[in-house]
């Protein structure tokens, strides 16, 4: 039997992450979300995940400065940036970090799927 793997989504919008646990909690994946950067910074200090997905705008941390901080922790972990910005400063400085992707809403269920897979 394949083990769980447990994704982290940072996102201030419910709808997101409620999009994450239905595409993905089917498919072997536990989904677990935080509504901002320190919540995520958080569970990261005492659960381990095999991705991490965080929206670029949210109130207090954004997700890039929670990109650079858990590859700055945990340089191992994937992170993939999910944005409605996409701008090509963000994907700069989303690379810059070493981010594992960066996915431009609206998202569709095979983006989630695939980026996960992928990470």
């Amino acid at each position: 039997m394949d083990a769980v793997r447990k994704v982290l989504v940072v996102d201030d919008d419910p709808v997101v992450a409620k999009s994450f646990d239905r595409v993905l909690s089917g498919k072997g994946y536990a989904v677990i979300t935080a509504a901002d950067g320190e919540e995520a910074l958080n569970k990261l200090r005492t659960e381990n995940y095999d991705v991490v997905f965080t929206d670029i705008k949210m109130p207090g941390m954004s997700g890039l400065e929670v990109a650079e901080r858990v590859r700055a922790s945990q340089p191992w972990l994937p992170v993939v940036i999910v944005t409605g910005y996409g701008t090509d400063a963000y994907e700069a400085r989303a690379k810059a970090a070493g981010v594992a992707g960066f996915l431009r809403k609206p998202l569709s269920p095979e983006m989630i799927e695939s980026s996960a897979r992928a990470a």
